[in-house]
Parts: C-alpha cells; structure tokens; sequence
C-alpha cells in the first residue's frame, strides 16, 4: 500500500496569501482613512487631550518624519496589492518579502514599545516613561483622562494588529512560492 503525504494544494496556498494580502490592506486603508478623518479635525480614538495630533511639520526633520510616513502608507497599500494581484510578480519577489516583513517589525515594535511605555509610566517604574516625558507632555493635559488613556490603548492593539496581519502576509507570500512536494511511503 502507497500512502501519500502532500503539503497543501498551490489553491490552498494561494487562497491564504490572497487572505492576508486583503486583510493587510484592509488595516492600511482604515488606518489611512482614520488619518484623514484626524486630519479633518475628527477626534473619535483619539481621547479627549488638548493636543492629540502633532503639529504642522516646520523644521526639515518633521518635514522629513512627514514624508517617511507619507511613503510607508503608499508602500502599505502597493505591497499587500503586489501579493495578491496579477501585476505583483512583476515585482522582485525578494523586494516585497522585505517590505512586507519590514511592515510587521515596524508596526509590533512600535505597538509593543508604546504599550511598555505605558505600563512602566502606569506602575510608577519609570515615572516618564520610556520616552522621558510625562503624559502632560504627550498629551498637552495635566491630568489624562480614562478615554484618552483607553483611546491610546486602542491605537497600540491597532498597530498591533496591523504588524501581525502584516507578517501573515509575509509568511503565507514566502510559503505560496515553494514548489509542492509529495512524499511517498511503501508501507
């Protein structure tokens, strides 16, 4: 008797790449809309402090800052499409495993140290935090309130989320390019 055993379909492969490229891209695009929505003055998931946004770029380091981010959007929304849609594999593989990994490590680094930050300014170890400022300072308030403090929560698990999708892509993308194998065994 012959019993195969077979990693899963190229469909199967295929259909769990497109997953994750979609949702990746469904996490920039509602990031990118919040961004809007914040740029338009909306406050919601942003709490309640003074001063929740940064302000208009005036020195060529915020202009700088302004334009890395500006191109981490365009990249967050070409790299998920490049995976999934037929124009991608016109575009080096290698190019679209980096961004889209480098996405992951960006978007969980971030999620993970600000939410360090919060812990160790909460508990007291470290009373400013990782980054050397109080809440005043971040938040423009001296006394931060509930909703702000959840809002900023909110927007870490968010990042979270993102770097974790992200990386799905990323693995399910490297997996999609391997050649199926099938193993037979006489037994």
């Amino acid at each position: 008797m012959v019993k195969t055993w077979s990693q899963p379909s190229d469909s199967e492969e295929q259909n769990r790449t497109v997953w994750a490229g979609y949702a990746s891209l469904g996490w920039v695009i509602i990031f990118l809309g919040f961004h809007v929505y914040w740029a338009f003055g909306g406050r919601f998931g942003l709490g309640d402090a003074i001063a929740p946004l940064p302000a208009f770029p005036h020195s060529v380091g915020a202009w700088l800052f302004t334009i890395i981010v500006f191109a981490m959007f365009v990249l967050g929304i070409i790299v998920p499409l490049a995976i999934v849609q037929s124009w991608g594999p016109g575009l080096p593989r290698w190019m679209l495993l980096i961004a889209c990994w480098i996405g992951s490590i960006v978007l969980i680094v971030r999620a993970v140290a600000s939410m360090i930050d919060d812990f160790s300014r909460l508990t007291g170890i470290l009373p400013n935090g990782l980054t050397g400022m109080t809440y005043a300072q971040i938040t423009g308030d001296s006394q931060i309130s509930a909703y702000t403090l959840w809002s900023g929560r909110g927007i870490d698990v968010y990042f979270l989320l993102g770097g974790i999708l992200y990386g799905i892509a990323a693995w399910n993308y490297a997996q999609q390019k391997r050649r199926t194998k099938r193993f037979s065994l006489d037994l």
